[in-house]
């Protein structure tokens, strides 16, 4: 009986400990497979971290040598711009000089022009028979000889208020005469002096000097790096979106696959940021290097100085032109609240309005109106 009995136990016993030891074998699996996910995951970010750190090695070689060439490229336009600025500077000092001489010369010729006048006239005025003209001879050759001049100089040196002195005196010549059809001869004059009156004329020393002084003044301009508004309002609004996040309690296996997350997607940024990295656009100027300084300020010396050969030249395109890439220069690399800058701009729109050639009125009538009196009177001598 007692054999029989164990024989019986010992299966229930058996049975009994089988369903003991099951949960334990359960959990033994469920931690074998979450050892196994913990796993997959160390060894995902192990992979991430060492991709990521292999591409910021050579993230960091290709922007060493891009800034080495960018530097090469620097030097070389440096180079080229302190050429153009030196042949712009002798050309501007050249044709200053010669604009000097040919006033000088002009205004010899015109000297001497003058002396002889009045040595023919006192020759005239000896040897001219006067009891029977209202009107001597060698007056009339005056005011034609002034009504000449005026004509010449206005071709040449395009000089209103000095051909309106002309005008004038030679219009006081008729009038001291009373000569009988001087009337018209000083109408002609009249209309010539109010055609003259309404030109506008540049003053080119005065506009060459304002100039100077803005080449004086850019040469104390300080560059400025300024963080582009539209980079601002993108930080902005991040850090916006970040404050408005809410925070989330998170367990160890999320917290895991988030920070998986953040290095897969700061890798993809660093990416797409690599493709750009060549681009230069309004967005990004305030990561000019020092180098650059020097550009810009060479530039723009070199814009004003265009603009000083061509007020000499009288070219108004290329006058125009140069001043309009100093402005842009001025707004887009230099700080607006800068009074040196804001004074800069001011003069350079000033500067920009001028009209260096005038199309200039003909004066010609009074001169033609006064040849046919003294053809008149020439003809009642004769008569």
């Amino acid at each position: 009986m007692t054999d029989k009995q164990d024989t019986q136990t010992t299966p229930k016993a058996t049975s009994g400990q089988a369903k003991a030891n099951k949960p334990a074998a359960t959990k033994v699996a469920q931690k074998s497979a979450k050892g196994g996910r913990m796993a997959g995951i160390l060894a995902l970010l192990a992979l991430l971290l060492g991709a990521y750190t292999s591409y910021q090695i050579w993230l960091t070689n290709q922007q060493l040598a891009n800034l080495q060439q960018a530097s090469q490229q620097q030097a070389s336009v440096q180079e080229s711009l302190a050429g153009e600025v030196s042949r712009a500077g002798a050309e501007v000092v050249s044709l200053k000089s010669s604009w000097q001489q040919q006033k000088q010369t002009l205004a010899k010729q015109q000297q001497n022009m003058d002396v002889a006048l009045q040595e023919a006239l006192q020759q005239m005025a000896q040897t001219q028979n006067q009891s029977q003209q209202q009107l001597p001879k060698w007056e009339l050759a005056e005011a034609e000889y002034l009504l000449r001049l005026a004509n010449q100089r206005l071709a040449m040196e395009q000089n209103p208020a000095a051909v309106i002195t002309l005008l004038q005196a030679a219009d006081e010549i008729m009038r001291s005469s009373e000569q009988v059809g001087g009337y018209l001869v000083r109408q002609a004059i009249a209309t010539d002096i109010g055609a003259l009156s309404s030109v506008s004329v540049v003053d080119v020393e005065g506009v060459y000097a304002r100039l100077a002084g803005l080449l004086e003044q850019s040469l104390g301009l300080n560059y400025i790096a300024v963080i582009p508004l539209k980079a601002a309002e993108e930080n902005g609004a991040a850090d916006a979106t970040n404050e408005e996040t809410p925070v989330e309690t998170l367990t160890w296996d999320q917290k895991a696959w988030q920070v998986a997350g953040d290095l897969a997607e700061g890798t993809w940024q660093e990416l797409q940021s690599l493709v750009r990295i060549q681009e230069r656009t309004s967005a990004d100027q305030w990561l000019l290097s020092p180098d650059m300084e020097v550009l810009l300020a060479m530039r723009l010396q070199l814009g004003l100085t265009q603009a000083q050969a061509a007020l000499l030249r009288g070219q108004q395109d290329i006058y125009q032109s140069s001043l309009a890439q100093v402005a842009s220069l001025l707004h887009d690399y230099y700080r607006h609240s800068d009074p040196v800058v804001q004074a800069m701009q001011a003069q350079i729109t000033q500067l920009s309005q001028l009209q260096l050639l005038t199309e200039m009125p003909d004066i010609s009538s009074s001169l033609y109106a006064l040849q046919d009196l003294q053809a008149a009177i020439y003809d009642q001598q004769g008569e």
